[in-house]
């Protein structure tokens, strides 16, 4: 799992918030806290009642807004962060405009990691008071980094001398790997090469990648999940990291590039343009036919070492102790709050 919520988790220990997580929310557990929790901070709400199953699913989601309405009636100031503004590939979409709109009613505050996040926010659910923002932490430290480039590259089988584009992280069609596929195949530079790597989150779509990858050369791929000591070859071996995505609130994977030194192409999508900014990255139009295509191209031109000395500055100024007080202080402000939660 992203390791935000431990990180955060850690950084808020030594600002002395007195903290621990749990990984479900029930009126039983409500009531295990109650005295002992006077803020309850969520994070990806959906994974606390999406299952395959729908008569689950609905249990599940029971018994997350019990527990959320329990903790207001003792008195448990409750915050929100957007992650995702709504869940991706949803199964059952009714449950979750149930819980968006049980979260909008039930929660103190809400917190985002970029304007445009919020602006999202206020353009979706009308909200406007008590939404702060607070970037997304960066991930130095959280993951081995002890490898050289030279290292990583022969440890995964590629050339010294290549242009390395890479995608890492969980494969999902929202995430236009099939998009970043088709570009590169039309990349005419036979010195670059693509890495994918990552757990196919769907079978049928494990399937479409397979059949459009037949007969491309230069495009390495690991489909499987990539434990936490290896990330560091796979990231260490490119040369940028390139985010097709089609959708997005918040990209914990362009932090992770960020963290290891690495630029981003993004499309110009929610927070992505912001995080590109200053040199960190390449941004396209995502509904140009050639946008990633252009940007790509782009790629070979500037200059990676400088771009990778601002994404690295970038991670540095937001690691999670810098981040951890603006918490701290969104806890306290909420906490003395009263009033309308709009």
């Amino acid at each position: 799992m992203n390791p935000y919520v431990r990180l955060l988790q850690q950084a808020l220990r030594k600002e002395g918030v007195v903290c621990s997580s749990a990984s479900g929310l029930s009126p039983r557990l409500v009531r295990q806290w109650q005295g002992g929790a006077e803020v309850l901070h969520l994070h990806w709400v959906e994974l606390l009642y999406a299952t395959p199953s729908l008569a689950r699913s609905i249990r599940l989601l029971a018994a997350v807004l019990g527990g959320l309405v329990w903790a207001r009636a003792v008195g448990c100031k409750i915050i929100y962060t957007v992650h995702n503004l709504d869940p991706h590939e949803r199964s059952f979409p009714f449950l979750a405009s149930i819980a968006n709109r049980a979260l909008f009613a039930l929660a103190d505050a809400w917190h985002v990691h970029d304007e445009a996040a919020k602006l999202n926010v206020i353009r979706t659910y009308g909200r406007r008071k008590r939404i702060y923002v607070v970037p997304h932490g960066s991930y130095i430290g959280a993951y081995p980094n002890n490898c050289t480039k030279h290292e990583a590259r022969a440890r995964l089988g590629l050339a010294d001398n290549a242009f390395i584009y890479l995608f890492l992280g969980q494969i999902r069609r929202y995430k236009g790997v099939e998009d970043l596929i088709s570009a590169f195949g039309r990349l005419a530079d036979d010195t670059c090469q693509l890495l994918v790597a990552g757990n196919v989150h769907d079978k049928a779509y494990g399937q479409l990648l397979t059949q459009l990858l037949q007969g491309r050369s230069g495009i390495h791929t690991q489909f499987k999940y990539v434990p936490d000591s290896e990330v560091q070859y796979f990231m260490n071996a490119c040369d940028i990291c390139v985010l097709p995505y089609r959708d997005v609130t918040t990209s914990g994977a362009a932090i992770l590039a960020f963290s290891f030194g690495k630029p981003i192409i993004v499309p110009a999508l929610g927070g992505f343009p912001e995080l590109a900014a200053d040199g960190r990255g390449i941004v396209y139009e995502p509904t140009s036919r050639d946008g990633l295509l252009r940007a790509l191209a782009q790629a070979r031109s500037m200059d990676i070492d400088a771009a990778g000395q601002r994404a690295m500055l970038w991670a540095r100024e937001h690691e999670w102790s810098i981040l951890a007080p603006k918490f701290a202080r969104i806890y306290a402000d909420v906490l003395k709050s009263k009033g309308s939660r709009r």
